[in-house]
């Protein structure tokens, strides 16, 4: 199976996402611009690589944004909304960890990290979770606002590396393997 067919059968169609509550704007857009949609070994290296910068940054609109940059950035639009799904809570303190050491090397900050108190939700009160969760982040301190893009960036460039190396060798895989099932049956 090549390649792009693999792209084809992991990424949601357009219609998948015209079906998708909050995303049905975004089908009906990529229906009409196919360019955007093409599983290419570019588009959809730099779709996973802006769709990982993006969901880097912990915010709640990170689908939408990274549907939004795609666009932008005229990269596969479906790649960078799934991509976005590579950080969540398993994935959160390893990329929490790589922001602060960047930060913490960028702001040219040395000695020993100071730990923040631990996160305290008061699960009764809904109301109350983003306030703790803005103290709890503010303790981090700059190294963390400052080394969440860095983290990005990094992480994106090592993604779309990553995907398109993949992607080429899947390709002369299945190019040895076409030449070497002609040659048997020359």
């Amino acid at each position: 199976m090549t390649a792009s067919r693999i792209a084809r059968r992991l990424l949601p169609s357009p219609e998948t996402l015209e079906k998708t509550k909050g995303l049905g704007w975004l089908g009906r857009y990529l229906r009409d611009r196919p360019w955007l949609w093409v599983a290419h070994r570019r588009r959809v290296a730099l779709g996973v690589a802006v769709g990982l910068a993006v969901g880097v940054i912990p915010l709640p609109t990170q689908m939408l944004l990274a549907a939004v940059a795609a666009i932008a950035c005229r990269a596969n639009v479906a790649a960078a909304v799934a991509a976005t799904w590579l950080t969540n809570p398993l994935t959160l303190v390893p990329i929490w960890g790589l922001a602060i050491f960047l930060g913490r090397l960028a702001l040219n900050v040395h000695g020993p990290i100071d730990a923040p108190q631990a996160l305290a939700l008061d699960w009764s009160s809904p109301a109350s979770w983003w306030p703790a969760l803005g103290n709890w982040v503010d303790q981090l301190g700059t190294p963390l606002l400052v080394g969440l893009p860095l983290a990005g960036l990094l992480l994106g460039a090592l993604a779309y590396v990553i995907v398109y190396l993949g992607w080429w060798a899947a390709i002369r895989w299945e190019r040895r393997r076409r030449l070497r099932q002609r040659a048997l049956h020359a």
